[in-house]
């Protein structure tokens, strides 16, 4: 018994350790990543985008369930690798979630919030 309990238990650590490294779950991201200049300017998509993913935790920009973010002057890389990756409280949206475009249109209208710089 203590034999199969051992290979049993080696046999698992493989599985974990194939499951880490076989791109299952999130792909890492560096700031770097996102260094490009805005590349959109429809607010009007950017304010549905932002309703539906981003007013419940930072209604108007302000604090919520999150931060506040209006008047943050945060680069575009910054904001985008945040949407990415998330954060302590905030979660990940990938492109499934939130497509690059109506990423940048999300940028657009936060930057009239004074989240984004241009």
């Amino acid at each position: 018994m203590g034999k199969k309990l051992i290979f049993g238990a080696v046999v698992g650590m493989f599985a974990i350790s194939y499951g880490c490294s076989s791109g299952a779950g999130t792909t890492a991201y560096s700031l770097e990543d996102f260094e490009f200049p805005l590349e959109s300017t429809n607010v009007a998509n950017g304010t549905e985008v932002y309703a539906e993913f981003c007013e419940g935790c930072h209604p108007g920009g302000e604090e919520g369930d999150g931060p506040k973010i209006s008047d943050a002057a945060l680069s575009p890389a910054k904001v985008r690798w945040q949407v990415r990756v998330g954060g302590k409280d905030m979660p990940a949206f990938g492109a499934d979630k939130i497509s690059d475009a109506n990423l940048e249109d999300l940028l657009a209208y936060t930057a009239t919030l004074g989240t984004v710089l241009r």
